[in-house]
């Protein structure tokens, strides 16, 4: 069977943290073409940060890159989890980072998936849809 469109719940989000215009884009557009949801866009943590407290745009689903100037992926994860409006959204690293014993220690278990750059679409969708399983509401096949 082949995957043809998912429906997400009405109003869903999800934000994308990339800090390379590129990869953002490219995020965009795979997740654009899967979801069709609403898609919020920050070059990095500290922006990131801005769009969900100071415009009060809290997503479903935070797709996050690591390495970033202003704020790194990890301080902004670290951030998120301490803030009880924030700790619940499902968090997917996309990084050029292999997963090592030391990010793993940085991380721990805050987020629901880990992707290695560069982003292999179907695995990135499976891991989108595993951690937004609770809000899925359709998956038709062809």
């Amino acid at each position: 069977m082949k995957l043809k469109e998912i429906k997400l719940a009405e109003n869903s989000k999800i934000l994308i943290v990339e800090d390379d215009s590129d990869q953002r884009r490219l995020l965009v557009k795979i997740v654009k073409e899967a979801f069709g949801c609403e898609i919020l866009e920050a070059e990095d943590g500290l922006e990131a940060l801005k769009i969900m407290l100071q415009d009060n745009q809290v997503p479903h689903l935070i797709l996050l890159d690591l390495m970033m100037p202003c704020l790194t992926g990890v301080e902004f994860l670290t951030i998120v989890r301490g803030r009880p409006e924030f700790d619940e959204i499902p968090i997917v690293v996309c990084t050029a980072l292999a997963e090592t014993k030391e990010i793993r220690g940085k991380i721990g278990n805050q987020i629901q998936g880990y992707l290695v750059k560069p982003i292999n679409r179907a695995k990135l969708l499976e891991k989108i849809l595993d951690a937004l399983h609770p809000i899925t509401v359709r998956v038709d096949y062809q």
